[in-house]
């Protein structure tokens, strides 16, 4: 009877079908890898997995039960092979940094473990397709940034007294439409010289491993929803990559002066209150 109601279950859940859409907003980052996706916007990555039918199970619980635990394991492994194509910075991918670091791949592998499953889909052939998704926010942020990243302290730096004729700038937003430039968890801003205005350096970790050193995005509309950035943010124009890379942005000398004008500007850069709005990325397995 036990096995009837499983059976009965499986198939009001093929029926109704498990799926929780993760409704991806048209002003998103999306790059699609060879093995999954990863929302640079939303800071997640996610896979699909499928377990094939099980003609030797004695009945369809049992059957749907062993797909199912397949496509866990195949999502699994297309959410490693996903993670790994992470772009950490200027210098590579996390792959690049696990290669030769077997105890950081056993802490993302365990990391992985936890992952959230959705959008599950029972088919009436027996097979089992499903989403695996996890955030490169916080817990995996905190072990795979650079210990470079430190928490800054800025008690002792005064702000500039308010004058009337000037708001002070909430946040930065860099348009890089029609620049080249590749996201990554950690990026540097440069002027014209090379010289650093935003980087590793400006931020406090405990802002980049929950929010990321910027938002990604590909709508300059949408900078208000997003609301990382104030109500006043300056707004500059990337000229184009800085050289030798494919993640730092260079702006014009000018723009950089602006930045470097007051020191208040260094509150919101320390709290990542950084916006980059960048074209969609087209789909290549490489990008």
């Amino acid at each position: 009877m036990k096995q009837v109601l499983k059976a009965a279950v499986l198939i009001a859940a093929m029926v109704f079908t498990q799926v929780c859409p993760g409704w991806t907003q048209d002003y998103e980052l999306v790059e699609t890898t060879g093995s999954g996706t990863i929302n640079w916007t939303r800071r997640i990555v996610e896979a699909k997995g499928a377990g094939g039918a099980f003609p030797e199970a004695t009945n369809t619980a049992g059957g749907w039960a062993a797909a199912s635990r397949s496509a866990k394991r195949d999502a699994y492994s297309h959410l490693l092979k996903t993670v790994e194509d992470l772009r950490l910075s200027r210098h590579g991918r996390v792959g690049t940094l696990v290669a030769d670091d077997d105890r950081m791949l056993a802490k993302i592998e365990q990391l992985l473990k936890s992952s959230e499953v959705r959008e599950t889909v029972y088919r009436s052939d027996g097979t089992v397709e499903l989403v695996r998704r996890m955030s490169f926010s916080g817990a995996f942020s905190q072990l795979i940034l650079p210990e470079s990243i430190v928490q800054l302290e800025m008690k002792n730096l005064g702000r500039t007294a308010l004058d009337p004729d000037h708001r002070p700038f909430t946040g930065l937003v860099v348009d890089a439409r029609g620049v080249d430039v590749k996201p990554a968890m950690c990026f540097a801003i440069v002027d014209e010289a090379g010289r650093e205005v935003y980087g590793s350096a400006y931020v406090s970790r405990e802002f980049v491993v929950q929010h990321g050193m910027c938002g990604y995005i590909t709508d300059a509309s949408a900078v208000d929803q997003i609301g990382r950035v104030g109500r006043n943010p300056l707004t500059v124009r990337a000229l184009g990559t800085s050289e030798d890379s494919e993640t730092d942005i260079m702006i014009s000398n000018t723009d950089a002066s602006r930045l470097r004008s007051t020191v208040d500007n260094l509150f919101f850069l320390r709290e990542c209150r950084v916006i980059v709005v960048r074209n969609p990325l087209k789909k290549n397995p490489r990008q």
